[in-house]
C-alpha cells in the first residue's frame, strides 16, 4: 500500500520527535527509507559547511597575509622614498635601477636620469674602483656591509665627500642587488683638511711648518729615497729691518723668501720655515751635484724677486749638505746648518769690505778736490 507524501512527512516528523525525547521511531517502510536518506543528506550538509567554514578560514587568513604584504611594501616603498639619507639601488655591475628624492636632491640629477647612468658615471674618476674588492666581498658573504669615503660630482660639477654604506639584497629569483647609501660629509672633510693643513703649514708664508718638518725629518733615517740634500736659509737683516721699519716690513721679507723657495724648488721637496728667520728643505733622491744646481737656481729667482720689487731687497745666506745613508742624517743637518753660517759670515765680511773700499773711494776723490 503506498502513503501519501504528506503521511510520509508527518512519520518521520513523529519519528524525529520520538528520536529527539529518546525513544526509537515506529515508521513504515517507506517513512524508513527516506529517514536514512535525510540523514544522510544531513551529515552531508554538515561536512560541506564544515568545508566551507575550512575554505573562508584559510580565504580570509590569506588575504589578510596579502593586505599585510601590501601595507609593508607600501610601508617600505614610503621609508625608501622620504629617508632623508640619499639611496641608490644598483644591479650586480653598478646599472642604476632606482633611487630616491634625497638622492636626487644630493647628485642634481632627476631619477629618471639616474636611472640611465651606471654608479661608476657619477663618481669621481680618481675614485673608480675603490671599492671593487669590497663589492666582491659582498658578493661572495665574507661581509654582510661596508663603508668607505668617496668622491662624487654632482650635475652642476661640484665635488661631494660622500660615507657610502653598501649591502646586496636578493630579490625572488636569487639576483643581487646593491644598496648604495650616500651621506654628505664634504663639510666634515673640508674642516678635517683646513685643521690639517693648520697644523702643518706655516700661517705667514703658506709653507711647512717646524712641527711637519721635524716629522718628515725623522723619517729620513728609514728612507729609501737617498742620496737626501738638506738646505738651510736663513733672512740677512731681518732683525735691522723688524727695528727700523715694523714688523709689517719685516712679514713682507719673509714673505719674499718663501716666494723665492717655492719657486725654486720642486713640488716633491719639503719646504719648511722652522723657525722666525730660517728655512729648511729636505730634498729626496737628490746628490751634491744636483743640490749645487738648485742652490744657482734659488739665486737666480732671488735676483728675479729683487728686480721686481726695487723698495725690499731680500737677501739670505745658504747652506747645503748631502747624506748618502738614513742614518748620517742628523749630521747632514748640522753641516748644512754650519754651512749656512759659513755663508752668512762670508757675505757680511764682504758687504764690509765693500762699504769700506766704496767709503775709501769716496774719501780719496774728496781729498783730490
Amino acid at each position: 500500500m503506498l502513503i501519501a507524501p504528506h503521511e510520509q512527512f508527518y512519520s518521520i516528523s513523529k519519528a524525529l520527535e520520538n528520536i529527539a525525547s529518546g525513544k526509537m521511531p515506529d515508521l513504515q517502510p517507506d517513512a524508513i527509507s527516506c529517514y536514512h536518506e535525510l540523514i544522510a543528506v544531513a551529515e552531508r550538509v554538515q561536512t560541506d559547511q564544515e568545508e566551507l567554514e575550512r575554505l573562508h578560514l584559510e580565504l580570509t587568513r590569506e588575504v589578510s597575509a596579502s593586505r599585510l604584504l601590501m601595507e609593508r611594501e607600501h610601508l617600505y616603498r614610503e621609508v625608501f622614498a622620504k629617508s632623508v639619507i640619499a639611496i641608490v639601488i644598483a644591479t650586480e655591475d653598478g646599472s642604476i635601477l632606482d633611487a630616491n628624492s634625497a638622492a636626487e636632491g644630493m647628485l642634481g640629477y632627476r631619477i629618471e636620469e639616474l636611472k640611465h647612468f651606471h654608479v661608476a658615471d657619477i663618481a669621481l674618476p680618481d675614485d673608480h674602483g675603490s671599492d671593487d674588492a669590497l663589492i666582491r666581498d659582498l658578493l661572495d658573504g665574507r661581509r654582510l656591509y661596508y663603508n668607505i669615503e668617496k668622491r662624487y660630482v654632482r650635475n652642476d660639477g661640484i665635488l661631494l665627500w660622500v660615507m657610502l654604506t653598501t649591502f646586496a639584497v636578493y630579490g625572488g629569483t636569487g639576483t643581487p642587488n646593491l644598496v648604495h647609501m650616500f651621506e654628505d660629509i664634504s663639510a666634515r672633510k673640508s674642516a678635517e683638511q683646513y685643521l690639517q693643513h693648520v697644523s702643518t703649514h706655516d700661517a705667514l708664508t703658506g709653507l711647512y711648518n717646524r712641527a711637519f718638518f721635524d716629522i718628515e725629518f725623522n723619517r729620513l733615517q728609514f728612507s729609501l729615497a737617498l742620496p737626501v740634500s738638506i738646505v738651510m736659509v736663513d733672512v740677512d737683516g731681518l732683525k735691522k729691518l723688524n727695528d727700523t721699519k715694523g714688523h709689517e716690513a719685516g712679514d713682507y721679507l719673509i714673505i719674499g723668501v718663501a716666494v723665492i723657495l717655492k719657486e725654486a724648488f720642486r713640488g716633491e721637496d719639503i719646504v719648511a720655515r722652522i723657525g722666525g728667520d730660517e728655512f729648511a728643505a729636505i730634498l729626496f733622491e737628490t746628490g751634491e751635484t744636483e743640490a749645487e744646481k738648485v742652490i744657482e737656481r734659488i739665486r737666480k729667482c732671488q735676483t728675479r724677486f729683487n728686480n721686481s720689487t726695487p723698495r725690499y731687497q731680500v737677501h739670505f745666506s745658504i747652506g747645503v749638505a748631502t747624506a748618502m745613508r738614513g742614518m748620517d742624517i742628523q749630521a747632514t743637518f748640522k753641516e748644512a746648518d754650519a754651512r749656512m753660517y759659513a755663508d752668512k759670515v762670508q757675505r757680511k765680511a764682504t758687504l764690509q769690505q765693500a762699504a769700506e773700499t766704496g767709503l775709501a773711494s769716496s774719501l780719496s776723490s774728496g781729498s783730490t778736490r
